[in-house]
């Protein structure tokens, strides 16, 4: 395994850091498109997402642990009704275990266009062509974007009651 120095990582989390930047919106447009399919705004004005974002911001956490946060609220008494709304015969929380599963093909696509961008011979060349290096990697945008698109989920649910308490 290839050992990356302090310039070598900074250059790694900064080529990672634009590639999320060029991925965020189409997956903000995901979340938005699951939020308004089950209509979560009508469901519950209190945001249950904010316990679930901070348990994947928990240094101890991982994308496996924050799954299981979010199927246990689907039987937990006194969860939000949130959880367990069901639209087309899918529930509200298995959809969203799903969509946090699917965020690993843009993690995927994160690190294949990083990837691209080096110049060969490049010390990131070889580093990044490691296995258990680009798999490490691949993890570790994978959480991220889970944290991000939790983070927006929040956001849009807040923002969605302000519109329908307008509208009322």
């Amino acid at each position: 395994m290839i050992e990356l120095n302090n310039v070598l990582k900074e250059q790694l989390a900064l080529r990672v850091e634009k590639g999320i930047t060029n991925q965020i919106d189409e997956i903000i447009r995901k979340m938005v498109e699951i939020s308004k399919r089950f209509a979560i705004a009508g469901k519950d004005e209190k945001s249950p997402f904010r316990n679930v974002l901070g348990v994947s911001v928990d240094s101890s956490s991982s994308i496996e642990v924050i799954k299981n946060y979010i199927r246990y609220q689907i039987g937990r008494r006194g969860s939000s009704p949130i959880w367990t709304t069901s639209k087309d015969k899918e529930i509200f929380a298995v959809a969203l275990v799903k969509e946090l599963d699917d965020l690993k093909q843009d993690a995927e696509s994160i690190v294949k266009n990083v990837q691209k961008g080096i110049a060969k011979g490049h010390d990131l060349e070889s580093y990044i062509e490691e296995s258990n290096n680009r798999h490490q990697l691949t993890k570790q945008i994978h959480m991220k974007l889970v944290q991000l698109y939790l983070g927006y989920l929040a956001r849009e649910h807040t923002a969605s009651i302000g519109e329908l308490n307008l509208k009322t």
